[in-house]
């Protein structure tokens, strides 16, 4: 690389990090000037908290553990001939789709009990 050349990447990896550090100020300045406006009006700034709640986590793990399941599962099937596609394609989404299944009937259980998931 020679002359101007050697300034495209040097100036892309720049201009990518200079993109990051933008929105980044820009989320957060918003963000404070925001709960300052909430602030000076009196009104709660609750509206900004974040609720965790463990039902999604619970969820997600329960899904992600079934789409193993079913990669496992589409594997076992193209050992035996199926081709690769229809294997891993209908296992994951039928595992996957039985784990959000499985945690609807798991969370209604535990609402009927008046419990919390």
């Amino acid at each position: 690389m020679s002359g101007f050349e050697i300034l495209i990447p040097i100036l892309a990896v720049a201009g990518m990090w200079a993109a990051i550090i933008i929105l980044v100020y820009m989320f957060f300045s918003t963000r404070h000037r925001e709960r300052m406006a909430l602030v000076e009006r009196g009104v709660d700034a609750k509206i900004f908290a974040t609720n965790f709640r463990l039902d999604n986590s619970l969820k997600m793990g329960i899904v992600a553990i079934m789409i193993g399941i079913g990669i496992f599962m589409g594997y076992l099937l193209q050992r035996s001939g199926l081709p690769d596609v229809v294997a891993y394609f209908t296992m994951v989404l039928i595992f996957g789709g039985a784990g959000l299944v499985g945690f609807y009937f798991l969370a209604k259980g535990k609402e009927n009990e008046g419990g919390e998931v």
